[in-house]
């Protein structure tokens, strides 16, 4: 057994990429190792701004060898066709021998496959991982034809036994070579480092200014900053998402507490915070006395000689330009503000085009405004705010400081509104009605944010539905999956039934609103399948083709899926397919639908009538607990006959001569189906 480092050593590998980098190098080890053969016991990956790498521990020397035994022609078989048998193994017919069967003696052939060396099985995953590695985005450099996120400058790749020398995997990728030696630190250490096992190679990389493991980074990222603050009565504003994309820009964390020019405290800490994030990845310092945002931490990836005066001065002197530009642009919109009013903004917005074809900001204001009041009225919000929210919702796009920071969008109008008076509720929505931005984020939870977030999404789709700009493949560039996937689930965590269909039905033609249909369900699937809700459950409900209420789908999904854990489940799927199953048969071999009404009159059997009579009485149950949305109580309805159907298929014969009778009891079998589908196609769902 061994221990294997495989190191891809590249140019910066960007930060939002190295996390996905890391699970996908994982999974091509294991699917490759899997299918090999080769045994081990662990895996691990690690990523770095430079460095990509894979520990294996415990990795078998070569796949086992095993034998592989092929039967031939009966002994005395034509001579022909004993002789294609040896052909097609090529080998003699002295390595035959003869072996008893039930059915006589045959010719068998025994061949020896060897296994396969670590070594070999290794250097074909690197290569297929070289090939095919998913990176989002991928670059060729100089002459070759190799293509990687950045340019690859070698790999390292060696096994290690206990008490051997390091045994080096050489291979040669198009142009990459791989070497016995990595390196540290890029800017620090210049040193080729050879290890002699894998908590050597850890071991000189921290010597040589590298931490490997990015949550020892991100933990000592934390603590430094904590450290520096203690005797500053302040603290950081936590924001995770920067401190996973700063722990990917450095392998040796160095951070460091800078001072906000006193002119520039009066800024809105909104705008502070997003200057300072956006631009120079700088987390927000938050005093607790002054109530402001007056300090700053900068993280830098290298020791200096200075204890990094000379990084922050900088750091602080592009920050500094940045501000000014910032307070300029505040200042001149806190003018027109003083001088028109807020509501100033909306009239240049005739001048902002939001798309070639659909028209205005101006023309899609006015579009959200009507949406708004129709979805104020359906979910019961104040139809005055939700209008009032949305004609300054998009207000802040003519603003000076949006103009020059667009990532402050939503954030700079809300600062406007509140500064002019505005009522709070109305504020919020403007900032809100942009949520969620990403795949993790929260969505409005206000019901003015929430009328404007859902008109907005809602308009955006039928105004790109209907020029026909929607998303092909992979190409998406109006946002148009994650706009969906944001209404979606706006609507399903509000918990708010609101018939889309229906809301945008004069705004499309048919064609079009299908279309549409089609692809906010498609959408909806992607969403719960990513919350591991099971398939059989999604297509036993969306099956029904009348996906117009997402939240309303989702509660009789999430109903079922829960469900499937009670025992009623169980009598509730043995009705149905004790039922189905014949009748699947039966319309089969018939070539007919059984559809009709069972009638008493051909009823012989007393289980008939009680079956009959169990059914009627739980369809009527049924839809009243569908009139109501109440799934569970439907459910619980339909799993209590399975004693019914029980006795029914135990006491009675369904293929029978006459075929009026046999006919009536699979119109009564279809009964069962009739009720059970009056909630799902349950056929769909594996038990």
């Amino acid at each position: 057994m061994s221990d294997l480092i495989l190191e891809f050593y590249s140019e910066e590998i960007p930060s939002r990429m190295q996390l996905k980098a890391s699970r996908d190098l994982k999974v091509f080890f294991i699917d490759g190792l899997s299918s090999s053969g080769l045994k081990y016991n662990k895996i691990e990956t690690f990523v770095t701004p430079r460095r990509l790498t894979l520990f294996i521990k415990n990795l078998s020397k070569s796949t086992p060898s095993y034998y592989e035994e092929k039967r031939g022609p009966r002994v005395g078989a034509p001579e022909k066709a004993i002789e294609g048998f040896i052909k097609s193994l090529n080998i003699n017919k002295s390595s035959l021998y003869i072996q008893k069967e039930k059915k006589g003696e045959f010719y068998f052939y025994k061949s020896l496959h060897k296994g396969h060396s670590a070594k070999d099985i290794i250097i074909q995953i690197t290569s297929d991982i070289i090939d095919r590695f998913p990176w989002q985005k991928s670059m060729r450099w100089g002459e070759g034809n190799l293509k990687w996120v950045r340019p690859l400058k070698f790999i390292y790749c060696s096994l290690f036994e206990s008490n051997k020398k390091p045994q080096s995997v050489n291979f040669k990728l198009n142009e990459i070579v791989s070497v016995d030696y990595t390196m540290g630190h890029y800017l620090i250490s210049d040193q080729k480092i050879f290890p002699k096992n894998i908590e050597d190679y850890k071991n000189k990389l921290f010597a040589n200014k590298v931490i490997l493991d990015r949550n020892e980074r991100k933990t000592i990222i934390i603590k430094s900053y904590e450290d520096l603050l203690k005797t500053e009565n302040s603290k950081v504003i936590y924001d995770d998402d920067l401190l996973e994309e700063i722990v990917g820009l450095v392998e040796w964390p160095v951070v460091l507490l800078g001072y906000i020019d006193e002119g520039f405290l009066s800024l809105p800490k909104e705008i502070l915070q997003v200057t300072m994030k956006e631009h120079q990845k700088f987390l927000s310092v938050f005093n607790n006395k002054t109530k402001l945002i007056d300090k700053f931490i900068v993280v830098a990836n290298m020791l200096a000689d200075d204890g990094g005066k000379a990084i922050l001065e900088g750091n602080s002197r592009v920050l500094r330009s940045r501000l000014n530009d910032a307070k300029f642009f505040f200042e001149k919109d806190m003018k027109i503000i003083k001088n028109k009013g807020l509501l100033s903004f909306k009239k240049k917005l005739k001048n902002v085009t939001f798309h070639n074809k659909i028209g205005s900001q101006f023309d899609r204001i006015n579009k959200i405004e009507k949406l708004s009041s129709k979805i104020a009225h359906l979910i019961s919000a104040d139809t005055i705010k939700c209008q009032k929210a949305a004609s300054l919702c998009k207000n802040d796009l003519v603003s000076q400081v949006v103009t020059e920071f667009p990532e402050l969008q939503g954030t700079v109008g809300k600062i406007y509104a509140d500064l002019d008076g505005t009522d709070i509720d109305i504020s919020n929505a403007i900032a809100e009605h942009y949520l969620p931005v990403k795949h993790d984020d929260k969505v409005p939870l206000n019901p003015i944010s929430v009328v404007v977030s859902i008109s907005d999404k809602i308009n955006t789709l039928i105004c790109f539905w209907k020029i026909k700009e929607k998303p092909t493949g992979s190409k998406d560039p109006f946002g148009l999956r994650r706009c969906a996937i944001g209404l979606i689930r706006t609507l399903i965590e509000n918990k708010l039934k609101l018939n889309i269909r229906k809301l945008i039905f004069d705004y499309l033609n048919i064609d079009e609103l299908n279309d549409l249909f089609i692809f906010l369900e498609e959408r909806f699937r992607v969403y719960l399948i990513e919350r591991n809700y099971d398939h059989g459950v999604l297509d036993a409900c969306l099956s029904y083709k009348d996906f117009n209420d997402p939240y309303l789908t989702f509660l009789k999904i999430n109903t079922i899926n829960n469900f499937k854990k009670d025992n009623n489940f169980k009598k509730l799927t043995y009705s149905y397919k004790r039922a189905i199953n014949i009748l699947n048969s039966e319309e089969k071999k018939n070539s007919i639908i059984f559809s009709k009404k069972p009638l008493s009159k051909l009823f012989e059997e007393k289980e008939e009538e009680i079956l009959f009579k169990k059914i009627t009485e739980v369809e009527k149950k049924v839809k009243r607990s569908l009139e109501k949305d109440d799934f569970y109580s439907a459910l619980l309805s339909l799993s209590t006959f399975d004693n019914e159907i029980e006795k029914f298929f135990e006491k009675v014969t369904i293929n029978v001569d006459n075929q009026d009778v046999k006919f009536n009891r699979l119109n009564l079998c279809n009964k069962v189906r009739q009720n059970m589908h009056l909630v799902a196609y349950f056929s769909y769902i594996n038990v």
